[in-house]
């Protein structure tokens, strides 16, 4: 597991680094074409982490509803008995 983390931060940094260049390239070219190209690259730059962020965040708290036993008296215990409001 760590492993492929290591190797999914390193394709996210690479993308980055596309997005950012891509944006420095279309910036000095003078074309219609360009400076959508240039807008793309910038959203995609902002959305993409902000994206993956809120995919992270949701997996985590799905995960952590997924472990908690809910009994009936409106307080959930984890596997280990322990309760939580």
């Amino acid at each position: 597991m760590k492993k492929l983390k290591r190797i999914g931060a390193w394709a996210g940094i690479l993308i980055l680094v596309g997005f950012a260049s891509g944006a420095l390239i279309f910036s000095f070219i003078d074309a219609a074409w360009a400076k959508a190209a240039l807008s793309i690259c910038l959203y995609c730059a902002i959305m993409v982490p902000v994206f993956l962020y809120a995919v992270l965040l949701v997996a985590r708290v799905l995960r952590d509803h997924s472990t908690r036993d809910h009994s009936a008296d409106g307080k959930s215990e984890d596997k280990d008995g322990k309760k939580h409001d």
